[in-house]
């Protein structure tokens, strides 16, 4: 190859592909994590190693196999990349003499009243232990997990992702959101087909509510008018309160909803909806990560969520459902 030009600076984007293509060592996985089209990942790949003036990759049984200098190079990265935060929270928690920080990322769902139950149960246990707390989408996880930004995530999403690791801690089910003086309040449990009529207030498609409300609708062969689109779930909840409308939740998110002047309605045939905890499965599992697994298990039992002591390995994501119109949830 020839040898590297000086004047040529290294973009942001051919970062990102190399360090996608190191983690999953085929074209066809990297681009699928990078929605781009494999050949156009095949050019990028080309020009980079032509600008460096070095063969980054060798193909072996259909995979790509690094050469030295790409491991390096990925070192350096892994070192440098997303860290400066993290390297500052260190030397600051070195010179109070405390390092146990315990980071980690949550969804919505898990946020609203699971998590700071879990964090009081271990702040109980060890009054000096410290944590960091990160809000995460979906879309977000693989990232905070591949380059170490965390030790693990608590999701109702379901990755298919075999780069991850996880665990499903506890298995609830979907509920129907009302104010409490709505008729249907007090009713033991709700057909879908009972909210036909109402403004409806659902989730996008491409989110895990979206997905699991979509499916379970299907189930009971349902279709129901979407008034409002929304993309988490402390907005759906705050505009039931609000009275826009009524809307399908998972029990995790509604519990406490009382409060609120709320009642969550369970759901007939809603399919289950699991809390997973991910970790990397490219390395071993962070120190912290058993004992806030169990809390969560342990907190989510206690509530009268059907809690799971068994792991579970990773399985193909649960299929997307279509919407045939516009403003509808879909039914088969």
């Amino acid at each position: 190859m020839a040898r590297i030009d000086p004047s040529l600076k290294i973009s942001e984007r051919q970062i990102e592909v190399f360090r996608t293509l190191m983690i999953t060592r085929t074209l066809s996985a990297a681009a699928r994590q990078l929605f781009v089209s494999q050949p156009g990942l095949s050019v990028t790949l080309r020009r980079f190693e032509e600008q460096l003036g070095t063969r980054l990759f060798e193909r072996m049984g259909g995979r790509l196999v690094p050469t030295e200098e790409a491991q390096r190079i990925f070192e350096e990265i892994e070192r440098v990349h997303g860290r400066f935060g993290q390297l500052i929270e260190s030397i600051q928690a070195i010179a109070r003499g405390d390092n146990a920080i315990f980071r980690f990322g949550t969804s919505p769902s898990v946020s609203q009243q699971l998590i700071p139950q879990v964090l009081a149960r271990l702040s109980a246990q060890a009054g000096e232990r410290r944590f960091h707390c990160d809000l995460l989408g979906e879309k977000a996880i693989r990232d905070y997990l591949w380059f170490a930004q965390g030790a693990c995530v608590a999701s109702i999403a379901d990755l298919d992702d075999p780069a991850l690791a996880r665990t499903t801690v506890a298995r609830g089910r979907l509920v129907c959101l009302l104010p409490q003086d709505d008729p249907l309040a007090g009713r033991p449990s709700l057909a879908a087909g009972e909210l036909r009529g109402r403004r409806f207030i659902s989730f996008e498609m491409e989110t895990p509510h979206g997905r699991i409300i979509a499916a379970s609708l299907a189930r009971s062969n349902t279709r129901l008018d979407v008034s409002i689109y929304v993309r988490v779930v402390q907005l759906a909840i705050a505009m039931v309160r609000q009275g826009l409308g009524v809307a399908i939740v998972d029990e995790f998110s509604a519990m406490g909803c009382e409060a609120l002047g709320l009642k969550a309605v369970p759901l007939q045939r809603s399919l289950p909806v699991p809390v997973y905890v991910y970790w990397s499965g490219l390395r071993p599992r962070p120190r912290g990560t058993d004992e806030f697994i169990e809390a969560l298990r342990s907190v989510a039992g206690g509530r009268g969520v059907q809690a799971r002591s068994r792991s579970s390995p990773q399985k193909p994501a649960q299929p997307r459902a279509r919407s045939s119109q516009a403003g509808q949830l879909p039914q088969p």
